[in-house]
């Protein structure tokens, strides 16, 4: 995927640091002229992070997670890089079970709001990746 190279980030596997990713991702957006969809792609970016922390070696003591941010000529890509060890390849599932439901609308989130996005394996691990069409 060729796009002008904007950042990235490696950090701890740990849920603690899901706040600095989103701060990461809108901090770089705005830096570089794109804050109209800043928003949305640190919500997705959240949501991608926190889904390799909870379902992959990423969240096991000591993995990590990278974040990493492309300028393409119509869109923004970010990707998310794990350290492997999912069982299955990430889909949507059901409903949420209820409208407190803490958990299952990740990505959903992604269909409604990406451009396209998906997973495919990466090294020992995978990488989810989205786009979000420039406004």
């Amino acid at each position: 995927m060729r796009g002008r190279f904007l950042g990235l980030i490696v950090f701890p596997g740990a849920v603690e640091e899901v706040p600095d990713a989103r701060h990461y991702v809108r901090s770089l957006l705005v830096r570089n002229g794109s804050p109209a969809i800043a928003d949305d792609a640190e919500l997705l970016a959240c949501e991608c992070v926190s889904n390799a922390i909870r379902f992959t070696r990423s969240g096991a003591g000591g993995g990590r997670v990278a974040v990493k941010l492309l300028g393409l000529d119509d869109a923004l890509r970010v990707e998310i890089l794990d350290e492997g060890g999912a069982t299955s390849v990430p889909a949507p599932r059901g409903r949420p079970d209820s409208a407190e439901a803490e958990s299952g609308r990740g990505l959903h989130l992604l269909d409604a709001l990406a451009k396209e996005w998906g997973s495919l394996p990466y090294g020992p691990g995978a990488l989810t990746w989205f786009t979000i069409a420039r406004t």
